[in-house]
């Protein structure tokens, strides 16, 4: 399974509601993620706004799109929108990261 970092930007002025609608995430969405193929999927947010995504998915475009094709899901980003310092829906301004170095991968590989 792969690990994804993700960045994204929450607009400084929206960051107390961001943090209370992730507080309590719709079951329905938090269903629909898991079916789609998310997995071990965290976010971080910085006071300034930045915003960072983990997750794990054997394939993270077919489950983006697999949730992307819920109602659930276009419920939640027209809400959530509104609370990101940018334009388009945030599950689509993701930017990906490159991993570089994992603890437990080279763990293994040099047999410890």
């Amino acid at each position: 399974m792969a690990r994804y970092c993700l960045l994204g930007h929450v607009d400084p002025a929206k960051l107390d509601e961001y943090k209370a609608r992730h507080a309590a995430v719709w079951p329905e969405l938090l269903v629909a993620l898991r079916d789609a193929g998310w997995r071990n999927y965290s976010l971080f947010l910085r006071p300034d706004g930045l915003l960072i995504g983990y997750c794990e998915s054997d394939d993270l475009d077919a489950a983006q799109e697999k949730v992307a094709a819920t109602e659930i899901n276009a419920k939640w980003q027209a809400e959530m929108t509104r609370l990101f310092a940018g334009e388009g829906a945030p599950d689509e301004a993701w930017e990906r990261i490159e991993e570089v170095f994992n603890l437990e991968d080279q763990l293994a590989a040099s047999g410890n």
